[in-house]
């Protein structure tokens, strides 16, 4: 459809997908910030999978929509920037601004929000990581739109994104159905690392500021929350349970996180903190690195040549146990460990202290694949300590 304000008295909803977003994940590149780091998770065999999880959002939207009302309408940015997404959910969106396809830039985005803004969206969903967030905060700087973000990046610390995109969908419906009077929102987070640090091993997240997000706390998730220095004690207690149980030749697939790192320096092999990397048991306690940093590609050739775990820990404050940080993991990989190994083959660890501040609520998985994220539903048991489980409950985002 053409530009223009919608002439009717439907609620509107800006959509805004960052076409690169998450890129590089599931090839071990941590982020998709810079063309060159787009370039070589696209030679790497990388595909963009943002515009899918922002049509998964709209799809929901829609389709919870109460009745009688009519949905709303859809503003968004062109082609791979928003009408896509769109239209693959089966809306029949307005289409704003202009951009040079297949080379996007942070400043379209800033651009095209603030065309939204300016044609009054009362509520902008934006689909990319914690770089699209900066990005929308520096659009919406002294605006008082709300946002909501569809998670398509690679870490996502900020506490302005949904939990999923079908949850972004349902929390859309929920904010735009109401009367204008008693929609609620709160500043949320926005938080960015510098990737080239990040990379390299150096987690020193800067907070950039606020924005307005609708005030649902399930479907939400939290900040980030760092490892306090005292888990110390408890990771190590922690990798000496998972030493003991570790068969000889059996290959571990060691997830990021100070507590998995615990468990690589008990086998003697170095860590990548915020990688991904492979482990073979070659006798108690004692292992050899397979390969460090690893991308997806190395990480099904490691799930399918035999004895198989994957070892993971929830992200502080947030609970995700896949689809955070950890997109190598990807649903091949994971299907192909519990083929061979059953739910056992996926070990998770975590502390007393981060289980308790995560509370009632469960640990999540937003890998992507909906089937899988159902499949990996329902209660798992969580090593604690040495000697200790505690059990936990698991929900698809």
């Amino acid at each position: 459809m053409t530009d223009g304000r919608p002439g009717d008295a439907r609620a509107v909803v800006g959509l805004l997908v960052n076409p690169i977003a998450g890129v590089g994940g599931r090839v071990g590149l941590k982020g998709s910030d810079g063309a060159d780091t787009v370039r070589r998770a696209i030679a790497l065999g990388a595909s963009p999978g943002a515009g899918a999880r922002a049509s998964t959002a709209v799809r929901h939207l829609l389709a919870v929509w109460p009745a009688p009302g009519a949905p709303p309408v859809v503003l968004t940015g062109p082609l791979e920037m928003g009408e896509a997404a769109a239209a693959a959910a089966g809306a029949r969106p307005m289409v704003i601004g202009s951009i040079a396809p297949g080379a996007t830039t942070a400043a379209d985005t800033v651009r095209l929000a603030r065309l939204m803004v300016e044609r009054g969206v009362e509520l902008l969903l934006f689909a990319g990581g914690d770089g699209t967030a900066r990005d929308i905060h520096e659009a919406l700087r002294g605006a008082a739109t709300p946002v909501l973000g569809i998670p398509a990046g690679v870490k996502m610390h900020s506490a302005v994104f949904a939990t999923g995109p079908a949850a972004a969908g349902a929390v859309a419906a929920g904010f735009l159905a109401l009367p204008t009077g008693r929609r609620r929102t709160e500043g949320r987070e926005v938080l960015d690392l510098d990737e080239e640090a990040y990379r390299r091993g150096e987690i020193a997240p800067r907070l950039w500021g606020e924005l307005l997000v609708p005030l649902e706390r399930r479907r939400i998730q939290a900040r980030k929350a760092p490892t306090p220095v005292s888990e110390t004690a408890a990771a190590a207690a922690i990798a000496e349970e998972v030493a003991a149980g570790a068969p000889i030749g059996a290959r571990y697939i060691l997830g990021p996180g100070s507590t998995v790192r615990a468990i690589a320096e008990r086998f003697g092999v170095p860590k990548t903190l915020v990688g991904v990397d492979v482990v073979r048991v070659e006798g108690p306690g004692a292992a050899t690195l397979v390969a460090a940093d690893a991308g997806e590609a190395e990480l099904l050739l490691t799930a399918g040549s035999g004895d198989c775990r994957i070892v993971v820990t929830p992200i502080g404050g947030q609970g995700f146990i896949f689809g955070r940080g950890n997109q190598q993991m990807s649903p091949p990989v994971i299907r192909a460990v519990v083929r061979r190994a059953g739910r056992q083959g996926i070990i998770i660890v975590a502390t007393p202290a981060k289980l308790a501040a995560i509370g009632t609520r469960p640990l999540l998985v937003d890998t992507g694949d909906p089937a899988l994220d159902q499949e990996l539903a329902g209660h798992a048991q969580v090593i604690t300590g040495r000697g200790e489980r505690s059990v936990a409950r698991v929900a698809a985002a």
